[in-house]
């Protein structure tokens, strides 16, 4: 040593990987002990729990390109604080404690022998103050490096093989399960799936994260809700079964996806319809591609639409907004207000001036407007289920069903009259007849709540129509079901509105 003991100016190093704070107090109370018979004052002490010395993370370098790192912010500001004289000594518990990255004994190294400061460790394997200590120090990192790697070896291939049988594979606790990752969490996967059919009818993810903060409901970490966090949730391949490793969707030889031994959230189906809303940009062939994953696939161009669209654009609070045009000129119309003469603010959709792309000549009261086309809307959808209603055939195992139940009823009667000499063939053939009647029964039952949906789709819509929960998107999204196109034609100045005013291009069943 040759500095003066009693002008140390100690920094404390304690580090764990994992996450064992009590540990790292641990160390830290040994440290103490340590450095006061050694002399000198401490400083300061730096914890570090739950912070690896060997995992990497990407990083952009000066020249453009990408290397690797070990980020250990913590560890950076100690050898800042030793370059510039702030302290002088640094006293870690064990060279394996403080660093497993050559760079950063490298860097440490570089600090002893240009800045003089004394580091010293309680098992006494540090000492880089000679030739052979360094040597020993670069062997004893090499020998803890090599093992680090063997270990996230093996445990990268458990987790493969784990995904690959369905299992859990790491990663924190999904919302909406519980900390096993299996089973669902009730009240939470109540809220998921109690948002399904929104989502199917055009409410956004912001939206969503905008509810759920109003009715403090927090993420799985406790946080508030971000669009990003509710969209990435729900096209998580983890919601309807799939298991993902690696940012790859599994599939088996065959072709179907590799199943996960948790609950699921919701079907296939409804998972595949979210990604279709949400994800419009992803390609069939993406889909379908055995290695990817729809909802982290590659984007392509889309064509910007008024209706959904999202930042400085179209996004509106006017019914027709993302539908009307201009008779006169065909621009865009867009939502505003005028004063009448009795002061009172009033709705209108007006053609933009011609200094902003439009005429200008075109402009009625949005009220009357919305009430109209709203009315078109529900019928066009009543008449749609009915038209379903019609295209619905009657079950087709009907007949099925009643035979068997009348071979049950016939059987029964045979029995009861004695006619059976063997009890235990009535009684078996009944078992395999009542599994029968009962799988039919589900099917039947199945086949009616179909029925009863399509009864209940267009009630539903007017029923819902003014309620407040009953969203603007959800609006715009049953309007675009039915209608393309507004176009608002020109009327004279004080003629009240007539339905001859306004033009409404329906949407063909082949338009996407």
């Amino acid at each position: 040593m040759t500095v003066d003991p009693s002008k140390l100016r100690w920094i404390l190093s304690a580090r764990e990987s994992t996450d064992r704070e009590e540990q790292v107090v641990n160390q830290l109370t040994d440290l103490r002990k340590f450095v006061k018979g050694i002399g000198g004052e401490i400083l300061r002490e730096v914890p570090e729990n739950a912070v690896s010395a060997t995992k990497k993370t990407r990083k952009l370098l000066p020249d453009g390109t990408y290397g690797l790192e070990v980020k250990r912010p913590k560890w950076d500001a100690i050898l800042t604080d030793l370059r510039r004289g702030t302290a002088n000594a640094l006293a870690v518990t064990d060279g394996d404690r403080a660093f497993r990255d050559p760079r950063m004994l490298e860097d440490l190294i570089d600090v002893v022998e240009y800045y003089g400061v004394h580091v010293a460790s309680m098992t006494g394997n540090i000492d880089l103050t000679s030739d052979d200590g360094i040597s020993a120090a670069r062997r004893l990192v090499d020998q803890r490096n090599s093992e680090s790697r063997n270990t996230s070896r093996r445990v990268t291939d458990g987790k493969r093989h784990a995904a690959w049988k369905g299992g859990k594979h790491g990663g924190m606790r999904a919302f909406g399960w519980r900390k096993d990752q299996l089973r669902l969490r009730k009240r939470e996967a109540k809220i998921l799936q109690a948002e399904l059919e929104r989502i199917k009818s055009g409410v956004s993810a912001l939206t969503l994260a905008k509810e759920w903060n109003a009715k403090g409901i927090l993420t799985a970490t406790g946080k508030t809700w971000r669009a990003s966090t509710v969209k990435a949730m729900y096209l998580a391949p983890r919601m309807c079964g799939r298991v993902k490793y690696r940012g790859a969707v599994l599939r088996n030889e065959d072709g179907s996806y590799v199943r996960g031994a948790w609950e699921p959230m919701m079907s296939d189906e409804d998972y595949d319809e979210i990604v279709r809303l949400w994800r419009p940009e992803t390609t069939t062939e993406q889909d379908t591609d055995a290695d990817s994953d729809p909802a982290k696939a590659p984007r392509r161009p889309a064509t910007r639409s008024r209706l959904g669209a999202k930042g400085r654009g179209y996004r509106t609070i006017y019914l027709l907004s993302p539908f009307i045009r201009c008779g006169k000129c065909q621009a865009r119309v867009i939502g505003s207000t005028r004063r009448r003469a009795d002061g009172v603010l009033v709705s209108i959709y007006r053609c933009p001036a011609s200094g902003q792309g439009g005429c200008g000549g075109v402009s009625r009261k949005a009220e009357d407007i919305d009430k109209f086309v709203t009315a078109a809307v529900i019928a066009d959808h009543r008449r749609n289920a009915m038209r379903q209603m019609k295209d619905l055939p009657p079950w087709p195992r009907a007949g099925e069903l009643k035979a068997l139940q009348g071979r049950i009823k016939e059987a029964t009667r045979r029995y009861e009259a004695g006619e059976y000499r063997d009890a235990s063939r009535y009684f078996s053939s009944l078992d395999r007849m009542e599994i029968d009647e009962a799988e039919l029964k589900t099917e039947l039952r199945a086949y009616s709540r179909e029925q009863d949906a399509r009864r209940s789709i267009v009630a539903d819509l007017e029923t819902r129509w003014d309620t407040p929960e009953f969203t603007m998107e959800e609006k715009q999204a049953a309007v675009s079901q039915s209608i393309t196109t507004v176009i608002l034609l020109a009327a004279n100045k004080g003629v009240p509105f007539h339905h001859d005013q306004i033009k409404l291009i329906w949407r063909q069943a082949d338009d996407s």
